[in-house]
Order: structure tokens, then C-alpha cells, then sequence
């Protein structure tokens, strides 16, 4: 009975604390939910708001650098035209060019040449300053791709070339230098064409500020030419200028993200999100941006640059911006593991107290409605019980039959063999009760020796005929143990109908002086305490 009842209890804790600690965590999960998908989608806009300004920053510092060399190129162009004499005497324009060339800093070439391609005047600029080539030292560039372009240009238009690896006797420059080239034609005072004008600018400066820019990026940079390389790359600087190397043209933007490169050549402007991470890209260099001022135009013919952002999927940023709600999901849960324990022993002690509060309140419940000793009805309860069913059978008219029952001898049994003797036979009375009415009839403790059946739907026969049963049960036991005394019961049936609208306490009345007239005969020739002869035992108590 007490491994039950502590089983009982066991299960109740686990139920209580289960129900609390499901509810609690179900609200808790739910309020750090919420508030982690409006901080992830604040942050979100705030990293790709970030991201979209970086590029439009990057692209802004590109397009404004190339207006400012077409400008340049212009004025070293008017130079070339206010000091040539017509006798090919250049001494001004190379004084001119190589001033120019030293407040610049940036230019690593300043050079006219003819229609031939041979070059007339080269100012080179290194780290010691501006000088001069000297004649010997000129070389043809008719053969390079852009005084093949350039020197189509009609009058007013400004070349603008791709931007690559300087070549000097057709190897790659070291160190290297970045290099953009930009050209006009250049007419002479008769109107005719003698030849273009270029400026090699070293990028560097450019890539520079790229560079600053990019530093503060949440992921890397690219700035890619027209046929997807890198120009910059700000986390791998070595996987740029690879379309300058035969081995390594497979290398680049366009083969590692063909599905976001083909996006960039149809859109041309936007953010795309996927598996591969998330990318806001531009286009830069279009004629759009580049615009001179007076009569010139631009001729690109580095076709458009695309600046970049690009933040992989496996950073924390690239995270946050490609994960799922399912995603979301499992951060809330393993950043709060620590609190989910808490709520876990809180409602562990939660469950216990309200365990053992369930726990004193049945008790209480059951003390209130249930004799203690023999777990049948009190009599308070019996009286509420037979209210009930008096009430549920008004409107049929069943008939309810009240059996009075009094335990005969029990005094003497209390006085003779003692009280636990005595208890032992309220308790065999109680079961032999019980396991001998029906289903839907109860019996109620009045008080010591006192007990009321309450059958339902049966009249005084049918009652008659299961307080027989109960009598066989009592006889069987004087028979077959060998007990120290005698079991009876005395017993009064009174049979009344649902409407009769008779008192309760009137019919137990009569059912009680029924009781104690059969009481008065059976009494006269009981003897109920039996003659103990030695090696004689009392019987087993009975089990509920």
C-alpha cells in the first residue's frame, strides 16, 4: 500500500512538473523567439543597408577617380596643342608634362605618339620624381590594343582602357602595377591627325581607397572587370589578375558563382541570397557615371565593372542572413539552455509542492467523505449520497430500498478480546458488505457499530435477497476460521419510491426500528464471544 502510494506520488510530480515546465518554457520560448527574429531581422537591415552604402561608396570613388584622369588627360592634351610650334620642337609641352607629371604622382606614364605608333614624347614618373626618355629609348606601340583603339577616336572623345597589369617587353611588370590607360586623339594646327595622347595611370591610388572602403565591410569585396576576374579581391588578393596569367584562367568570379554572375549581367544592380551567401553587387564605368563636361565623351572599352559585397554563408553574418526560421529555432534553444534549466528545477520544485499540496487535499478530501478505518462512506457523505439519488429519482419514481444494519456483540468483543480484535471485526463486516452488493449500491459507516446500505432500484425482496448473500458470507467465515467470535448483524430494509416525498430521516427511522426488533430476538440466543480452548488462534485479519 505505501510502494502505491509513493508511486502515486512520484507520478503526480512527474505530471505537475512536466505540465509546469512545458508551459513555462513554452511561453518562454516563444516571448526569446520573437524577440530574436526582430533583433536578427534589425540586424539584417542594418548589415545589408551597410553593404548596399559600401558599394555605392566603392562605386562613387571609381566613377569620380576616372572623370578626374579624362580631365587630366584633357589638359595635358591642350598642353601638347598651346606649346606645339609646328617644328617638332617640344621643350614646352615636356617641361609642361613633366611639372605636371611630379604634382600628380600618380601618372606612371604621360606620352604623345604618333599615327605610326612610335612614341614622340614619354615622361616616366618613378619615386625620385618626373624625367624624361630620352630619344633612343622610344619605342612603337602600334601593335598594343590601345592605339589601336585610341587612334579611331574622332576628335572629341576620350578612350578609357581595361584596367590590367602593366607590360614592359612583354613580360608582366614587377612589382606589379595596376594600370589604366587613357587616350585622345590629337590634332595638330592644320586639323590634322599626328598622332594620341595617353596617360598610364598607376590604379594603386584607386585600389587604395577600395581598399580602405572594403575594410569595413562585414565580408569581402570584389571589384570584377567585364569578363568576371577579379580586379580586387579584399580576403584572397592573390586569386586578382589572373586573366593576366594563361595557367589560371579558370580562375574566377564568374566560374566559383555562375548563377550570381549571369544574375549581375541581367540585372545589373541589386542583392541576391542563397546557399552560396548573399551578395549586393553594382555596376560601375557605365556611361551613365562617366560624364565630361563640354564637348567630349567617354569610350569605354574596359566594358562595365562590377563592385561587390560578398558575405559567406559560414560567418556569422552569412548565417544570420541565409538562415531559416528552423535556423532561428535551434539558436533560441541552445542560447537559452542555461535558462531552460532553470525553468526545468523551478518547475521540479513547482511540481513537488503542488504534489504534496494535491496530496494533503485529497487527504483532507477523503477524511471528509470516507470512514478511515474501513474506507467506505461516512455518514455525512452516506446522508449526501442518498439526497442525490432521492433527488435523481424523482422524476421515474424508482424505488430505493435503505438497509439499517448494527454489528451484534461488538462491545463485547472490544470489552473481552480488546479494541484491535474489536476493529478487526467492523472491518470483515465491511467487506463482507461490500464485496456482496451490486455495482450501484453503496454502504455508508453511521457510527461504531453502525452502517446503512443504500440499494438502488431494488424493492425490500430484492433487498432482502442480497443481505441473505452478505449473512452466507458472514457464516461462511464463523465456519471456516477459526475465530475467537462470532460475526453477525442485525438489519432493518425500508423500500421507498423516488416520489414519494417521505423525509430520509423517516424511512432510516423506520429501517432502524426494524433493526433493533430483529436485534432483540437474535440477541437472545447469541453468545458471541466463543469459548477459547488452548492451542485455538484467531483468524487472519481480513484485507481490504
Amino acid at each position: 500500500m505505501i510502494d502505491k502510494t509513493i508511486n502515486s506520488d512520484t507520478k503526480k510530480i512527474i505530471i505537475y512538473t512536466l505540465a509546469v515546465f512545458l508551459t513555462l518554457s513554452l511561453a518562454f520560448f516563444v516571448i526569446t523567439l520573437v524577440i530574436q527574429i526582430n533583433a536578427d531581422t534589425a540586424q539584417k537591415h542594418e548589415i545589408m543597408t551597410q553593404e548596399e552604402r559600401l558599394v555605392d561608396v566603392e562605386k562613387t570613388i571609381v566613377s569620380n577617380k576616372v572623370n578626374r584622369l579624362a580631365t587630366d588627360l584633357l589638359y595635358v592634351t591642350d598642353a601638347l596643342q598651346m606649346g606645339d610650334n609646328g617644328r617638332g620642337d617640344y621643350s614646352d609641352v615636356e617641361n609642361h608634362w613633366l611639372a605636371f607629371s611630379n604634382r600628380k604622382m600618380i601618372y606612371d606614364q604621360i606620352r604623345f605618339i604618333d599615327v605610326d605608333g612610335n612614341e614622340v614624347i614619354r615622361v616616366n614618373y618613378t619615386e625620385t620624381g618626373a624625367t624624361l626618355t630620352d630619344s633612343d629609348d622610344l619605342q612603337n606601340k602600334a601593335d598594343r590594343y590601345y592605339f589601336a583603339e585610341a587612334i579611331e577616336l574622332e576628335d572629341d572623345q576620350v578612350y578609357v582602357s581595361k584596367l590590367d597589369l602593366n607590360i614592359e617587353n612583354d613580360q608582366i611588370e614587377q612589382p606589379i602595377k595596376p594600370m589604366i590607360r587613357l587616350a585622345t586623339p590629337y590634332y595638330g594646327s592644320r586639323g590634322q591627325l599626328e598622332g594620341i595622347v595617353v596617360l598610364n595611370y598607376t590604379a594603386a591610388d584607386m585600389l587604395s581607397q577600395v581598399e580602405k572602403i572594403a575594410s569595413t565591410s562585414q565580408g569581402n569585396i570584389f571589384m570584377l572587370n567585364a569578363d568576371g576576374y577579379w580586379l580586387y579581391h579584399s580576403g584572397d588578393s592573390s586569386k586578382a589578375w589572373t586573366f593576366m596569367d594563361e595557367q589560371r584562367l579558370d580562375e574566377s568570379f564568374k566560374n566559383d558563382f555562375p548563377d550570381i554572375w549571369q544574375t549581375i549581367q541581367t540585372e545589373k544592380s541589386g542583392v541576391h541570397s542563397s546557399d552560396t551567401g548573399v551578395f549586393s553587387y553594382t555596376n560601375i564605368l557605365t556611361a551613365d557615371d562617366l560624364e565630361l563636361g563640354g564637348d567630349h565623351s567617354l569610350v569605354l572599352g574596359l566594358g562595365d565593372w562590377t563592385i561587390v559585397s560578398y558575405i559567406p554563408p559560414d560567418t556569422t553574418e552569412g548565417k544570420l542572413l541565409t538562415g531559416n526560421l528552423f535556423d532561428t529555432v535551434l539558436l533560441v534553444l541552445r542560447d537559452n539552455l542555461f535558462a531552460y534549466f532553470l525553468i526545468l528545477a523551478f518547475a521540479l520544485f513547482l511540481g513537488a509542492l503542488l504534489t504534496i499540496n494535491k496530496v494533503k487535499n485529497d487527504e483532507i478530501k477523503y477524511f471528509s467523505e470516507y470512514d478511515a478505518m474501513t474506507g467506505i462512506f461516512n455518514r455525512r457523505t452516506g446522508f449526501e449520497k442518498l439526497a442525490q439519488l432521492y433527488k435523481s429519482t424523482e422524476k421515474n419514481k424508482s424505488e430505493i430500498s435503505v438497509c439499517f444494519i448494527d454489528i451484534n456483540g461488538l462491545k463485547d468483543v472490544n470489552d473481552y478480546l480488546g479494541h484491535d480484535v474489536g476493529d478487526e471485526l467492523i472491518i470483515t463486516i465491511t467487506n463482507g458488505i461490500k464485496n456482496k452488493i451490486r455495482a450501484n449500491d453503496f454502504v455508508a459507516r453511521l457510527g461504531g457499530d453502525e452502517f446503512l446500505i443504500i440499494f438502488e432500484g431494488l424493492d425490500e425482496t430484492g433487498a432482502e435477497a442480497v443481505w441473505q448473500r452478505i449473512v452466507e458470507e458472514f457464516e461462511q467465515i464463523n465456519d471456516t476460521e477459526n475465530r475467537r467470535y462470532l460475526i453477525s448483524a442485525s438489519h432493518g430494509i425500508e423500500t421507498f419510491n423516488g416520489g414519494s416525498n417521505e423525509y430520509i430521516d423517516t424511512i432510516i427511522n423506520q429501517a432502524d426500528e426494524k433493526m433493533y426488533r430483529e436485534k432483540k430476538i437474535i440477541k437472545k440466543d447469541l453468545k458471541i464471544i466463543r469459548d477459547f480452548k488452548p492451542g485455538d488462534e484467531t483468524g487472519p485479519l481480513p484485507q481490504d
